[in-house]
């Protein structure tokens, strides 16, 4: 992989969805910064855009659980903008 330009997620959640989350982006996989926030969640599909960073990672940070279950996704999609 490389760093590239990313500013947009779309989630697809299943039934265990997070009520609260955060994308955390990175260029070292070690150093992250947080690009969007979500705090109340509703499951389904989430679209989140933000100011375009450079990055090679991308990841969601879970905060609260919606359900009595984990988090769980059926797509997490990343976007140049």
């Amino acid at each position: 992989g490389s760093n590239q330009t990313v500013g947009r997620v779309k989630l697809n959640w299943e039934y265990a969805y997070a009520r609260s989350y955060q994308i955390q982006v990175s260029t070292d996989g070690s150093t992250w910064t947080t690009v969007a926030e979500e705090w109340n969640g509703d499951g389904g599909i989430d679209e989140l855009t933000f100011s375009p960073r450079t990055a090679r990672y991308v990841k969601i940070y879970c905060i609260q659980r919606a359900t009595q279950y984990g988090f769980s996704l059926w797509e997490f999609e990343v976007f140049r903008n």
